[in-house]
């Protein structure tokens, strides 16, 4: 839980990073953040994401059956 509360907040502070950098900072910001996505931390954050969507998905698919 730890892990992806640190990606998460990883993530948030690169993106800001980027958007709020111009030229050869920007540059840089953008190489953290492909690296990011490329590293643990990335993929992290990527499958708690996807995990978070299905058990959306499954909980609205299971209201709708009992209907």
């Amino acid at each position: 839980m730890l892990d992806i509360i640190i990606s998460f907040f990883l993530f948030v502070t690169y993106s800001i990073r980027y958007l709020f950098s111009t030229g050869e900072n920007r540059k840089q910001a953008k190489i953290d953040l492909r690296e990011f996505w490329a590293d643990t931390d990335g993929q992290i954050l990527l499958g708690a994401a996807m995990a978070l969507v299905i058990i959306i998905f499954g909980y609205w698919f299971m209201t709708q059956i009992a209907v």
